[in-house]
């Protein structure tokens, strides 16, 4: 288990991922992935350390951006409350 892959990965999709007005695609949650990569080489973090605990990062990735627009949407709700 490696936990600075998790928090490292974790830190990064809550600075990082904002929701899309739409849905993102395959193009822009490859090169999320890859920005995701590089700040994480840059960190000292390699891509073995975050897949470990957290899975695929294409997945991990696609469900950030998921959460992000379920959180948009229930944030819209409860304003209109």
């Amino acid at each position: 288990m490696s936990e600075r892959g998790v928090e490292f990965a974790n830190e990064w999709i809550a600075e990082n991922i904002r929701a899309e007005p739409y849905d993102p695609g395959d193009a822009v949650i490859a090169e999320t992935v890859e920005r995701l990569l590089e700040d994480a080489t840059e960190a000292g973090v390699t891509r073995e350390e975050i897949e470990e605990d957290l899975g695929d990062l294409t997945d991990l990735i696609a469900d950030a951006f998921d959460e992000a627009a379920d959180g948009d949407a229930d944030r819209f709700v409860d304003e209109e409350d």
